[in-house]
């Protein structure tokens, strides 16, 4: 029994990861953020970096959003999708002002 209860569990487990829609990519002193929101219209990017100015970014042909910034110091992020704020999920993240959480981006993480 314990043991079909642990398959179920590494099954739902492996189709929950097939399914991310927030990666990052480190490469060349940049870091390229991507969120897959193929239907979305528009999407934006707010970060520390700029004191979370939104900054609009482009689709990829392959239907993922992407932007890329220096990926040499730390910084706090989250999106606005079709006018809605996305907190995607994420490993590292910290609790903001308004009850939600932002993800956190370190080079040393």
């Amino acid at each position: 029994m314990k043991k079909r209860f642990y398959g179920v569990w590494v099954i739902l487990l492996l189709l929950v990861a097939g399914c991310a829609q927030h990666f990052y990519r480190v490469g060349n002193g940049q870091v390229h953020l991507y969120l897959e929101a193929p239907e979305a219209e528009s999407v934006y990017f707010l970060s520390s970096l700029d004191g979370f100015k939104p900054q609009a970014i482009s689709k990829t042909p392959r239907g993922k959003w992407m932007v890329s910034l220096p990926g040499v110091r730390e910084f706090r992020y989250f999106y606005l999708v079709d006018g809605q704020v996305y907190h995607p999920p994420c490993r590292y993240r910290e609790a903001d002002d308004f009850g939600a959480f932002n993800c956190i981006f370190s080079p040393d993480m």
